[in-house]
């Protein structure tokens, strides 16, 4: 059966397009999109590493931890303990919410102890990283 316009015995078809659930699907799937695009990048290590060209060149920053060749913290060069690590991070967070934490790390050392603390640093507030390296004479 086909539909009519114009009421009683009218006789043109309708033979225009209904748009109104495209707009619907499309509309849903960029929800969806919006959705897991923000669980995608959760995951992610937002990290800002100077090149090795430049070192000596980074910006000062109020916050700087590091890891030693036998695994220990360090803060600003002391050796420290984690809840002093975390105290020291909790003090420049609360008083810059944006501060850089400039992270440290020995060559020697296993890269996943650089890596807990950073996770250590991201569960404590700090968003923003560099890494600490020494200017390599060869490199241009």
């Amino acid at each position: 059966m086909s539909k009519t316009l114009g009421g009683k015995g009218g006789k043109r078809m309708i033979t225009e397009i209904n748009v109104t659930p495209f707009v619907d699907v499309v509309l849903v799937l960029l929800i969806i999109f919006m959705v897991t695009a923000t669980y995608i990048t959760r995951g992610s290590v937002d990290m800002r590493l100077p090149k090795a060209s430049s070192a000596g060149e980074m910006s000062k920053s109020p916050m700087v931890i590091g890891v030693d060749q036998e695994g220990k913290y360090l803060v600003e060069g002391n050796a420290a303990s984690e809840e002093e690590v975390v105290a020291y991070i909790k003090r420049n967070v609360s008083a810059d919410p944006t501060v850089e934490a400039v992270i440290t790390g020995d060559t020697r050392v296993q890269y996943g102890r650089v890596m807990t603390l950073i996770n250590l640093a991201m569960k404590n507030g700090v968003q923003n990283f560099a890494a600490a390296v020494e200017k390599n004479e060869g490199m241009q």
